[in-house]
């Protein structure tokens, strides 16, 4: 149940916190369908949905994914949400990674490296998935470039509080420095840079280029857009047929539980307003 604190808030339980996921999950999913958008579940909530047919009982997001031209069209679509929800992403806010997250504006749930930078609603992360070249060299290469720039935008743009010590002093000193330049500019020249060679039509395989620190990994285009439907907290959803290969390439061994010390959140904190 969701308990008061000493700030006068009252927080959310995770169980709390997942019902709410659920329910602005729904709402993209009916969403989607209405206009023929396509999408996937995605990363942890991938793995939930074929480890626990729901959520991982320990994680507090939620991930999907869309080809990129999909992507652009529910960007343009914005306007046409639903009542109370919204798309944050980069250009829109000092977000500061290069894909877009769905909100809600009935709660609050606010990270820890936006505290003081930017009032967040509690959302579901959504990435676009790019064409990348057969050439792994290659494709290295330009997932490089984009994670390169947006690690100094990230770095740029949040807080580094829950960082301890030297490395605190250093980030934050860093952070600094960046944003003399164009670091959020820097990043989405890369991203359109690396977008647009070979570009998603013309691609055989694709990858998620700015997915943070999962590394790069790359799919077959076909098995990413044929989906299949999975059950997720009682709901039937469309997942990747390659679901088996996208998830050894990020988790390993994926149906073994991690050890409880690395069972990591967002460590939101979300309350209702």
């Amino acid at each position: 149940m969701a308990k008061a604190v000493d700030d006068g808030r009252v927080y959310l339980s995770l169980e709390e916190v997942h019902e709410e996921l659920l329910k602005l999950l729904l709402l993209f999913d009916d969403f989607c369908k209405v206009h023929g958008l396509r999408y996937s579940l995605d990363s942890g909530t991938l793995l939930g949905a074929v480890r626990h047919k729901g959520f991982i009982p320990w994680d507090d997001d939620l991930d999907v994914s869309m080809p990129r031209p999909d992507y652009e069209r529910l960007l343009s679509l914005d306007g046409e949400l639903p009542e109370g929800l919204h798309l944050v992403n980069a250009l829109n806010s000092v977000f500061a990674f290069g894909f877009c997250k769905l909100c809600t504006d009935k709660i609050r749930a606010q990270e820890p490296s936006y505290e003081g930078r930017m009032d967040e609603m509690l959302w579901i992360d959504i990435f676009p998935v790019d064409g990348i070249s057969p050439d792994l060299d290659e494709a290295l290469k330009t997932w490089k470039a984009v994670h390169r720039t947006t690690r100094r935008n990230v770095w740029a743009t949040v807080n580094h509080q829950a960082e301890r010590g030297l490395r605190r002093v250093l980030k934050t000193a860093c952070g600094a420095l960046l944003r003399l330049g164009d670091p959020r500019g820097e990043m989405l020249h890369a991203i359109a840079d690396a977008v647009s060679n070979p570009g998603y039509e013309r691609a055989g395989r694709v990858c998620c280029l700015v997915g943070g620190e999962s590394g790069l990994w790359t799919l077959p285009k076909d098995g990413y857009e044929a989906t299949v439907e999975m059950e997720f907290e009682g709901h039937l959803l469309p997942c990747m047929c390659c679901w088996d290969e996208f998830l050894n390439e990020l988790y390993g061994d994926y149906m073994q539980l991690p050890p409880e010390e690395e069972r990591r959140t967002h460590c939101i904190k979300a309350w209702r307003v």
